[in-house]
């Protein structure tokens, strides 16, 4: 039976001070959301908004170098101001690459707490690689359902030296 969580110090502590993020709460087999993760209804998406503005969702990148670089900036800024999420097109970025990070994060994001909480943010050994889960859940009233991995690229020898090695 998974546990519920109702204390906030016992969430707190598991998910942040831990480690175990959003992935521990779903590997625990959790079968509702705790109420910390829970955006006040003021901040969450309109959704008749959000199904009026299917054509803003697509931002096409390959225009952005050009004359219509302001209506592109304009078409993220809106996106991200009115909806919060958009995807990009003709970015560039090869799609091998892309699905070699999805396999890489997988790989991270599939370790054992232990090995992830190396890179907890404040006891991390490099500010170049940050893992967490909201951004400063300490003041967030309402925390993301996300974990993520934060790794800055100044160099290949930093690179090499620093990142986890499943990241490299």
């Amino acid at each position: 039976m998974a546990p519920s969580f109702n204390d906030e110090n016992s969430l707190f502590n598991f998910v942040v001070k831990e480690g175990n993020g959003v992935k521990g709460l779903v590997d625990l087999g959790l079968i509702e959301v705790p109420d910390r993760y829970i955006q006040p209804p003021h901040h969450r998406i309109n959704k008749k908004q959000a199904a009026g503005s299917h054509e803003n969702l697509i931002i096409d990148l390959s225009e952005f170098d050009g004359p219509n670089h302001e209506q592109v900036v304009k078409a993220i800024a809106h996106a991200s101001e009115t909806l919060g999420f958009f995807q990009v097109v003709n970015h560039g970025v090869p799609l091998e690459l892309l699905e070699s990070l999805k396999v890489v994060a997988h790989q991270f994001f599939g370790q054992p707490v232990e090995k992830k909480a190396v890179y907890l943010k404040g006891v991390s050994p490099t500010p170049l690689v940050q893992y967490g889960t909201s951004f400063v859940p300490e003041n967030e009233k309402a925390w993301d359902w996300k974990d993520f991995v934060t790794m800055i690229y100044t160099n290949d020898a930093e690179a090499r030296e620093f990142w986890p090695n499943d990241c490299k």
